[in-house]
């Protein structure tokens, strides 16, 4: 980060300020006045003494901290590193929060850096920000200046001191839209470093990198994959605990006490207490998931299952849902349970007497079939993903759905596999486009690709723990979103 033509205080007008400034209203002024006119002209040292002077003569003026500022300018110039940190840490200490010490501060932390001296440019650049968060910022220009060093701490703490979490502290911080155009290409770059990270299948100890599910439970991340087992990965210590079995994961949903798992050979759970396993009924389970106080499954063959006690019955009124359940989830209020199907639509069920009805009997405009993945969100509204035909958003009450597609832009792919919410925006995992968010803060969509940092364009499933979102891909393990190191767009 360049001093990007930012004036040495000594050239500001050190004739005029000399000429016109007078030592009568204050006799520190005119060794202040002499120590910038002998800088102007190249007479370093003798700069130097009228400052060393303006101190010992008057310890208490308010000119004292301007005369610490230009001593550290005027030791940078002599190379003279050691006497400019000098200036620089009383000056630090006399007036933390002024604009002096946040531009000085920057000075030395730039000259640092220059000298590859990463560790000290560090130090300086922290106390730089320090000094303008307690308001040594003064104006668009400083702020600015902020803001680069912020980038440039998380450079350093990134690539010099490999620390990629302290890195992602400092870069959380950085207002993208108040750096200048010269910063942007390593903010970009940055970005892709630290707002992005993968968890690999080695990593998590399982031969399968195609994620089928995923589920966070507090520091806990579930990972289930088609054929190799599943996975339980610390978010904060980085560590895993893989199970081989059971083998061929769906779903899964997190109670109090149990961890269900949705495979294809059976329904699976996982004691929290006892850390064993055990094994319920032998259905293909594409879907469990706890709505209204119950357990469900959806099953690819015997239709949807609730949890009586420890026996599992079926859930129809003859028709309604069908045989082939793929996602479950919890409507508006908590009063009803969304049942889609692969070959019915979206099935409304009334979670006290379990009447059902067809979305395309409240909205006929919904004709979609294959229902891949269901939401209701903060806002009552019920989001629907579907394979082939896009996205769906439905308000309960109104008897119409609104689409959106490829074709209508604000998706990448009308294969919708997952979604999922933050208080921030809604995710939209596609099979080959990647994922497609739509920020709720100004309404607008935009998409996450391979450039962006997602490890693959084929997004199976997608979970939430603050501030990470998580997607699972096919082929190539799990990406890792920093939602709140991420101020590009939002």
């Amino acid at each position: 980060m360049a001093r990007r033509g930012y004036r040495p205080f000594a050239v500001l007008a050190a004739a005029l300020l000399f000429a016109s400034i007078s030592a009568a209203a204050d006799p520190a002024v005119q060794f202040l006045a002499e120590a910038r006119e002998s800088f102007a002209r190249g007479a370093a040292n003798d700069a130097l003494e009228s400052l060393r002077a303006l101190r010992a003569r008057y310890p208490g003026s308010p000119f004292t901290i301007e005369s610490l500022a230009l001593g550290v300018e005027v030791s940078l110039a002599m190379a003279d590193d050691y006497l400019a940190r000098s200036y620089l840490h009383r000056l630090l200490t006399e007036a933390p929060a002024s604009s002096a010490a946040f531009r000085s501060a920057l000075l030395v932390a730039e000259r640092e850096y220059a000298r590859r001296s990463y560790g000290a440019a560090l130090e300086y650049y922290g106390q730089a920000v320090e000094s303008a968060e307690a308001g040594g910022a003064d104006g668009d220009e400083d702020r600015q200046r902020r803001e680069g060093a912020l980038l440039r701490a998380a450079e350093i703490t990134l690539y010099h001191q490999k620390d990629p979490r302290g890195a992602r502290g400092y870069f959380r911080r950085i207002q993208p839209g108040s750096l200048e155009p010269a910063d942007l290409p390593l903010y970009r770059t940055m970005r892709v470093r630290l707002v992005w990270d993968s968890i690999s299948a080695a990593e998590l100890g399982l031969a399968d990198s195609n994620v089928s599910a995923l589920r966070a439970d507090g520091d806990d991340l579930w990972v289930g994959t088609w054929n190799g087992g599943i996975a339980r990965w610390s978010v904060s210590s980085g560590q895993s605990a893989a199970f081989a079995s059971p083998a061929f994961c769906r779903s899964i949903e997190v109670s109090d006490r149990r961890v269900w798992v949705g495979t294809a050979d059976g329904l699976a759970w996982y004691g929290k207490a006892s850390g064993r396993w055990g094994f319920s009924d032998a259905w293909k389970a594409l879907a469990v998931a706890e709505a209204s106080g119950e357990l469900y499954a959806g099953t690819l063959g015997d239709g949807l299952m609730r949890l009586d006690g420890e026996e599992w019955n079926q859930v129809s009124d003859g028709e309604r849902p069908g045989r082939f359940v793929t996602c479950i989830a919890g409507g508006p209020g908590g009063t009803t349970l969304l049942v889609g199907t692969m070959n019915l639509g979206l099935i409304v069920v009334e979670a006290a007497s379990h009447s059902m009805r067809g979305l395309d009997q409240i909205a006929p405009s919904f004709t979609a079939r294959n229902v891949t993945s269901v939401l209701a969100d903060a806002e009552g509204r019920v989001w629907i993903g579907t394979y082939g035909e896009g996205l769906f958003l439905w308000t309960p009450g109104e008897s119409s759905v609104r689409r959106f597609s490829r074709a209508s832009g604000e998706i990448g792919d009308d294969w919708v596999l997952a979604i999922c919410e933050t208080p921030r925006a809604l995710y939209v995992g596609t099979f080959g486009a990647g994922v497609s968010v739509l920020e709720k803060s100004r309404g607008s969509w935009r998409r996450f690709g391979i450039s962006d940092g997602l490890a693959s364009r084929d997004i199976t499933a997608i979970a939430a723990r603050e501030p990470y979102v998580f997607f699972g891909t096919l082929g190539a393990g799990v990406s890792v979103y920093d939602e709140a190191a991420d101020g590009a767009e939002f």
